[in-house]
């Protein structure tokens, strides 16, 4: 087995793709992404701790959680490099929109009637909602219990709690 050198050119081309893939973007360069300004690329997510959010408007449990993700979340967890994904499971793009407006953060989401819907449905069992976790680089789920956390570690030190997410991611 022969052992080459790269140098120049191919030796920075081999470190963006290296460098873009421990980044933590990867599962998520397919997936159509917006929030409230348009369009959201995979790279907004380089170095962050990435958080996924399957809820929608009409579940009551939902309604009574999302204020206290959105008030963590806009304290400690976006200042201190967490990103929240939301994945709607609204009846219409309307609802999905009125929700978003009323109730969210400023976060990303997959637009109403996107496959990558039901890919993520699919991919991480969701059966119930609200459901909200911690992926790691390749969207492999590091931590299922945040939404338990948010409620308890989240009141207590919602600093501490966005640091070891983003640790553990």
């Amino acid at each position: 087995m022969a052992l080459r050198l790269l140098t120049g050119n191919s030796r920075t081309l081999l470190y963006q793709s290296c460098r873009a893939y421990a980044a933590g973007s990867d599962f998520l360069k397919e997936v159509n992404l917006r929030n409230k300004s348009g369009e959201v690329f995979a790279s907004a997510f380089e170095g962050k701790a990435v958080l996924l959010y399957f809820s929608a408007g009409w579940c009551g449990q939902c309604r009574l959680f999302t204020p206290k993700l959105k008030k963590w979340f806009e304290e400690a967890g976006k200042p201190n490099g967490v990103e929240l994904i939301w994945i709607s499971r609204d009846r219409s793009a309307e609802d999905l929109a009125a929700y978003h407006k009323k109730a969210l953060p400023e976060i990303s989401y997959i637009p109403f009637g996107d496959p990558s819907v039901r890919k993520f449905l699919q991919k991480y069992q969701i059966k119930t909602i609200p459901s909200l976790f911690l992926v790691n680089n390749e969207g492999e789920i590091v931590d299922r219990n945040v939404k338990t956390r948010i409620e308890t570690e989240g009141k207590e030190n919602p600093k501490k709690l966005a640091k070891d997410l983003r640790d553990a991611a």
